[in-house]
């Protein structure tokens, strides 16, 4: 249900990323699949009010964050700043 109440929340919206300057000098740590965390992110949108959405952390430096989530018509990523990112915790888990 959550998975579908995003996906139609976010299937009009335009995400806006940071620009390649703010990456910084280090490079960006990729992972794939199931080392990807899953995190909560604030997004910025070009054609409404920034949301915090689940998504999972796709890489990373000291200064940003790539995250990518599942909508409608595909998987979409953006780089957001790192402190716009924290972990999900599994409440069943912890």
């Amino acid at each position: 249900m959550d998975q579908r109440i995003l996906e139609t929340s976010t299937e009009h919206l335009v995400p806006t990323t940071l620009p390649q300057q703010a990456f910084g000098p280090n490079p960006l740590e990729w992972v794939k699949g199931a080392d990807q965390p899953p995190v909560w992110a604030w997004v910025s949108w070009a054609n409404a009010p920034a949301s915090r959405i689940p998504a999972v952390a796709a890489g990373w430096n000291d200064r940003v964050v790539c995250v990518e989530w599942e909508a409608r018509g595909g998987r979409r990523s953006v780089i957001v700043w790192r402190g716009a990112v924290t972990r999900r915790i599994d409440r069943l888990s912890a």
